[in-house]
């Protein structure tokens, strides 16, 4: 955690991140002030690239007068600069809830409410569910996981390089709906006859 403290009206269009500036975390009071978690702006990196959607900052730091007006906590961490009340496009509250559980771990703030979630870097651990108006702690909102990559196995060894290459181009062997051409698999007969009929076609096309 490393709060920086920023002016809105030098600074406002400082990008904090590639998708974040400063005057987005600013106070709705007008304030000039604005104070910034670098890694609470990495958890919204983080969300933004799990959810695929833009993130909308709906408060982020907030002036202990403004805070007092909105009934925020006595201690909220909007004060330090290290909570964010967001909506993320295409992704419902709960649903990003469950995203920053997974990058946050064992540290942290979430709360999910009806339009939007909060976010916070605290130090310790917090749940909550606000959804009803009545906040209820939570154990946390697990259910999320990134989809894994395809490792696709398309490198041929050096001996084979030219010959897959030759393969390929003239159509001989194609890759899965992935791309994947899963060159150290074993070969079944069915796939081994299709590609001796590709070879018989090529033959009589020559």
């Amino acid at each position: 955690m490393s709060v920086q403290t920023y002016s809105v009206s030098r600074e406002g269009d400082r990008l904090m991140s590639p998708h974040f500036r400063v005057r987005e975390f600013a106070c709705h009071d007008g304030s000039d002030t604005v104070k910034i978690d670098t890694a609470l702006v990495e958890l919204l990196e983080q969300i933004r690239s799990a959810a695929g959607g833009a993130v909308t900052i709906n408060s982020g730091y907030r002036t202990a007068a403004y805070n007092a007006r909105v009934g925020g906590a006595r201690y909220s961490q909007h004060l330090q600069g290290t909570a964010a009340d967001i909506v993320v496009s295409g992704a419902s509250p709960l649903l990003v809830g469950q995203m920053a559980e997974y990058c946050l771990g064992s540290h942290g703030g979430i709360g999910v409410y009806q339009t939007f979630t909060h976010v916070d870097t605290r130090g310790n651990r917090a749940r909550w569910d606000q959804r009803s108006g009545r906040e209820v702690a939570v154990s946390g909102w697990p259910g999320w996981q990134p989809k894994e990559e395809p490792v696709l196995d398309n490198t041929p060894s050096a001996y084979a390089e030219e010959a897959v290459a030759w393969a390929v181009e003239n159509g001989l062997l194609y890759g899965n709906a992935q791309g994947d051409l899963m060159l150290s698999q074993p070969v079944t007969r069915q796939q081994l006859l299709v590609i001796l009929h590709r070879f018989a076609r090529l033959e009589r096309q020559s």
